[in-house]
C-alpha cells in the first residue's frame, strides 16, 4: 500500500483537462479572429463616399462691380475687390482661429495703412493680405477668379494665388502690383 494514498477513494475522471483547455482556447481565438476579419471586409469592399462641399462658387457679373469697391460676400466668407488692374478674392477668415473679421477701413494713427481688423482677437491685416499685428500665423489667401461660360465670376476657394493676382473683366489672369489699399473707395 502507497503511503498518503487511500485506494478505497477513486480519483475522479477530469473531463477538462489543460491540454483539452488551451486547444478550445486556441480555437475560440481563432474564431473570434476570423469573425472580426469577417464583419470588415463588406466595409472595405464598398467604399465609403464623403461628399465635400464644392470650393467654386459665382459672385455676380463683372459689370455689377465698380472700380475701388471691396464687397463682403459673407455667405462664403470672401472679399471680392474691383481694381484699376481687375479683380481679386480675398478670404475673409482670420487666419489666426477662423473669425471673420471686419471690412477694410482707411488708415488710422495705429495703423497708417489700409488695413481689417478680426473682432475675436485683435489680429490686423493690410490690404495686401499681411499680418500687421495681433496672433494670426499666416496672411491672408487669395483666391483664384475665373469667368465662367455665362460670363460670372467665379471664385475657387482651394486654389491659393499670390497677392498680385488679378482677372481682368474679359476673363484674362494677369500680375499686376501689390494693393496697398488706394485701390478702395471708402465713403
Amino acid at each position: 500500500m502507497e503511503v498518503g494514498r487511500d485506494s478505497s477513494v477513486e480519483s475522479p475522471i477530469s473531463l477538462l483537462t489543460r491540454r483539452r483547455f488551451f486547444g478550445w482556447l486556441g480555437w475560440g481565438s481563432l474564431a473570434l479572429a476570423i469573425g472580426g476579419i469577417a464583419q470588415g471586409i463588406p466595409y472595405y469592399l464598398k467604399p465609403q463616399l464623403t461628399y465635400e462641399p464644392t470650393t467654386t462658387f459665382t459672385v455676380g457679373r463683372p459689370s455689377d462691380y465698380q472700380v475701388g469697391e471691396m464687397r463682403p460676400i459673407e455667405a462664403k466668407r470672401v472679399f471680392i475687390f474691383r481694381t484699376p488692374v481687375g479683380f481679386q478674392a480675398l478670404s475673409m477668415t482670420c487666419t489666426h482661429l477662423g473669425c471673420s473679421y471686419k471690412p477694410f477701413g482707411p488708415p488710422s494713427q495705429e495703423y497708417p495703412i489700409v488695413h481689417a481688423r478680426c473682432p475675436c482677437h485683435g489680429s490686423v491685416f493690410a490690404r495686401d493680405g499681411r499680418v500687421l499685428g495681433g496672433p494670426a500665423p499666416r496672411p491672408l489667401p487669395f483666391y483664384k477668379l475665373e469667368l465662367t461660360p455665362d460670363g460670372r465670376l467665379q471664385v475657387d476657394n482651394a486654389k491659393v494665388v499670390p497677392s498680385t493676382y488679378y482677372l481682368t473683366p474679359d476673363g484674362k489672369e494677369i500680375e499686376g502690383p501689390i494693393p496697398d489699399g488706394s485701390d478702395i473707395k471708402f465713403s
